[in-house]
């Protein structure tokens, strides 16, 4: 697997149509019907009414496409896009990619993202443990690449559907169950708040192929 890693650092795609993704773009996932992501979702969405519940990053190498991601249930994966697609297949998946002048990262964020492979899910949404979210991974992984905290923005949390009402019940129910206090207005990221981010190209919806590693452009 470590050689897959490796190979994928130093591969470079050549053909844009067959294999449109790139080591460092990410996947953006939209929400399905589990109360766990709709939870998520109904949180963090914006303006643009966003609707991401997910996030992974893609690695091309010379043996196919994978993708490192912290997932519910898994923790920190690295696994071929087809298994992701299969996990994700009744989802919408759209994909962005570093602006040129921040590529540089992409192999540093790949490196420091496998770094952490085998770590449990931070069911805590808590930077201060050593287990992570998906878009937790996905920041922590620039930020040691790049050396910069502010790659991504990490504004202060919600778990209230607006800014004047309760706690939503299912955060309340959720966190009582971890006999913890809710995280409200500790710092953050979710995948609709990366996928806003200056520092990526636009958002590009893809089809889901499902039957080989790869995904092609709707």
């Amino acid at each position: 697997m470590l050689r897959h890693l490796v190979f994928g650092l130093l591969f470079v795609c050549s053909s844009s149509v067959a294999q449109p993704l790139k080591s460092g773009d990410l996947l953006f996932v939209s929400s399905a019907a589990s109360d766990f992501e709709q939870a998520i979702a109904e949180v963090t969405n914006d303006e643009l009414q966003r609707n991401f519940s997910h996030i992974g990053m893609a690695n091309v190498t010379d043996s196919g496409v994978y993708v490192i991601e912290a997932a519910p249930k898994l923790g920190v994966v690295y696994r071929p896009v087809a298994e992701f697609e299969q996990d994700n297949i009744k989802k919408l998946i759209f994909v962005s990619r570093l602006k040129p002048q921040y590529q540089h990262w992409i192999p540093g964020a790949i490196i420091h993202a496998y770094s952490h492979l085998g770590k449990p899910y931070d069911y805590a949404f808590d930077f201060d443990n050593d287990d992570y979210y998906c878009s937790e991974l996905i920041y922590v992984a620039f930020a040691q690449a790049s050396g910069k905290t502010d790659v991504f923005e990490t504004p202060p949390m919600t778990f209230k559907l607006s800014k004047d009402a309760d706690f939503s019940p299912y955060w309340v129910d959720y966190f009582a169950k971890q006999d913890m206090l809710i995280p409200e207005g500790k710092p953050g990221i979710n995948p609709n708040g990366i996928s806003r981010s200056d520092k990526l190209e636009p958002l590009i919806e893809f089809v889901e192929t499902h039957s080989r590693a790869s995904l092609q452009l709707k």
